[in-house]
Protein backbone atom coordinates (compact mmCIF):
# COMPACT_ATOMS: atom_id res chain seq x y z
CA UNK A 1 0.00 0.00 0.00
CA UNK A 2 1.19 3.50 -0.78
CA UNK A 3 1.98 5.98 1.96
CA UNK A 4 -0.42 8.81 1.09
CA UNK A 5 1.65 11.78 2.38
CA UNK A 6 4.73 10.54 0.53
CA UNK A 7 2.75 9.92 -2.68
CA UNK A 8 1.14 13.38 -2.42
CA UNK A 9 4.53 15.02 -1.91
CA UNK A 10 6.14 13.30 -4.91
CA UNK A 11 3.08 13.76 -7.11
CA UNK A 12 3.15 17.49 -6.27
CA UNK A 13 6.85 17.63 -7.10
CA UNK A 14 6.26 15.97 -10.48
CA UNK A 15 3.41 18.34 -11.32
CA UNK A 16 5.55 21.27 -10.17
CA UNK A 17 8.39 20.20 -12.46
CA UNK A 18 6.01 19.98 -15.42
CA UNK A 19 4.44 23.36 -14.60
CA UNK A 20 7.79 25.12 -14.26
CA UNK A 21 8.97 23.57 -17.55
CA UNK A 22 5.88 24.79 -19.42
CA UNK A 23 6.14 28.24 -17.82
CA UNK A 24 9.82 28.48 -18.76
CA UNK A 25 9.13 27.54 -22.38
CA UNK A 26 6.37 30.15 -22.63
CA UNK A 27 8.42 32.85 -20.85
CA UNK A 28 11.39 32.39 -23.19
CA UNK A 29 9.32 32.66 -26.39
CA UNK A 30 10.31 35.92 -28.13
CA UNK A 31 6.95 36.28 -29.89
CA UNK A 32 4.41 34.37 -27.84
CA UNK A 33 0.82 34.63 -29.05
CA UNK A 34 -1.91 32.91 -27.08
CA UNK A 35 -4.32 33.16 -30.02
CA UNK A 36 -2.52 30.27 -31.76
CA UNK A 37 -3.59 27.93 -28.95
CA UNK A 38 -7.30 28.81 -29.14
CA UNK A 39 -9.41 26.27 -31.07
CA UNK A 40 -11.13 28.89 -33.25
CA UNK A 41 -12.96 26.51 -35.58
CA UNK A 42 -14.34 24.45 -32.70
CA UNK A 43 -15.52 27.52 -30.80
CA UNK A 44 -17.11 29.02 -33.93
CA UNK A 45 -18.91 25.70 -34.54
CA UNK A 46 -20.28 25.95 -31.00
CA UNK A 47 -21.75 29.35 -31.89
CA UNK A 48 -19.29 31.62 -30.10
CA UNK A 49 -19.31 35.02 -31.76
CA UNK A 50 -16.20 36.58 -33.28
CA UNK A 51 -16.31 39.45 -30.74
CA UNK A 52 -16.40 36.97 -27.86
CA UNK A 53 -13.40 35.15 -29.32
CA UNK A 54 -11.45 38.39 -29.56
CA UNK A 55 -12.32 39.25 -25.95
CA UNK A 56 -11.27 35.75 -24.84
CA UNK A 57 -7.97 35.94 -26.70
CA UNK A 58 -7.07 39.29 -25.18
CA UNK A 59 -8.04 38.35 -21.61
CA UNK A 60 -7.19 34.65 -21.35
CA UNK A 61 -3.50 35.44 -20.87
CA UNK A 62 -4.33 37.33 -17.68
CA UNK A 63 -6.38 34.39 -16.40
CA UNK A 64 -3.50 32.03 -17.17
CA UNK A 65 -1.16 34.19 -15.07
CA UNK A 66 -3.65 33.97 -12.21
CA UNK A 67 -4.10 30.21 -12.59
CA UNK A 68 -0.39 29.56 -13.11
CA UNK A 69 0.62 31.52 -10.02
CA UNK A 70 -2.05 29.73 -7.98
CA UNK A 71 -0.83 26.32 -9.16
CA UNK A 72 2.83 27.25 -8.65
CA UNK A 73 2.38 28.32 -5.05
CA UNK A 74 -0.01 25.49 -4.20
CA UNK A 75 2.30 22.83 -5.64
CA UNK A 76 5.38 24.36 -4.00
CA UNK A 77 3.60 24.22 -0.66
CA UNK A 78 2.30 20.66 -1.18
CA UNK A 79 5.71 19.40 -2.36
CA UNK A 80 6.99 19.88 1.21
CA UNK A 81 10.57 20.83 0.40
CA UNK A 82 12.74 20.82 3.51
CA UNK A 83 14.09 24.29 2.73
CA UNK A 84 10.65 25.81 3.32
CA UNK A 85 9.89 23.80 6.48
CA UNK A 86 6.15 24.50 6.18
CA UNK A 87 6.63 28.27 6.01
CA UNK A 88 3.98 29.65 3.70
CA UNK A 89 5.67 33.04 3.41
CA UNK A 90 8.90 31.51 2.10
CA UNK A 91 6.87 29.68 -0.54
CA UNK A 92 5.00 32.89 -1.36
CA UNK A 93 8.26 34.84 -1.64
CA UNK A 94 9.73 32.25 -4.02
CA UNK A 95 6.55 32.22 -6.14
CA UNK A 96 6.43 36.00 -6.34
CA UNK A 97 10.14 36.12 -7.18
CA UNK A 98 9.58 33.68 -10.05
CA UNK A 99 6.76 35.90 -11.36
CA UNK A 100 9.06 38.91 -11.36
CA UNK A 101 11.91 36.96 -12.97
CA UNK A 102 9.56 35.79 -15.74
CA UNK A 103 8.53 39.40 -16.46
CA UNK A 104 12.20 40.50 -16.47
CA UNK A 105 13.04 37.70 -18.92
CA UNK A 106 10.17 38.82 -21.15
CA UNK A 107 11.49 42.38 -21.05
CA UNK A 108 15.02 41.26 -21.92
CA UNK A 109 13.90 39.19 -24.93
CA UNK A 110 11.74 42.05 -26.19
CA UNK A 111 8.18 41.16 -25.17
CA UNK A 112 7.83 43.88 -22.57
CA UNK A 113 6.61 43.93 -19.00
CA UNK A 114 2.88 43.75 -18.38
CA UNK A 115 1.92 44.96 -14.92
CA UNK A 116 -1.47 43.26 -15.10
CA UNK A 117 0.40 39.95 -15.33
CA UNK A 118 2.18 40.74 -12.07
CA UNK A 119 -1.05 41.90 -10.45
CA UNK A 120 -3.02 38.79 -11.39
CA UNK A 121 -0.07 36.54 -10.56
CA UNK A 122 0.06 38.08 -7.10
CA UNK A 123 -3.69 37.63 -6.73
CA UNK A 124 -3.27 33.99 -7.75
CA UNK A 125 -0.64 33.54 -5.04
CA UNK A 126 -2.95 35.01 -2.42
CA UNK A 127 -5.85 32.82 -3.60
CA UNK A 128 -3.58 29.77 -3.22
CA UNK A 129 -2.86 30.97 0.32
CA UNK A 130 -6.57 31.06 1.08
CA UNK A 131 -6.97 27.59 -0.43
CA UNK A 132 -4.15 26.25 1.77
CA UNK A 133 -5.55 27.91 4.89
CA UNK A 134 -9.03 26.53 4.17
CA UNK A 135 -7.67 23.00 3.69
CA UNK A 136 -5.66 23.18 6.91
CA UNK A 137 -8.64 24.26 9.03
Amino acid sequence: MTDRPTFRKWFSRGCLLALVAVMAVVAFQPQYNFAHWVPHTFLRDLGVSYDALLWFESNADIFLHFLGAWALLYLLYRAEFAIFAGSFWMVWLLSFSLLIVAEIIQHVIGRGVDYSDLLFGTLGCFMAYFTIIEKNN
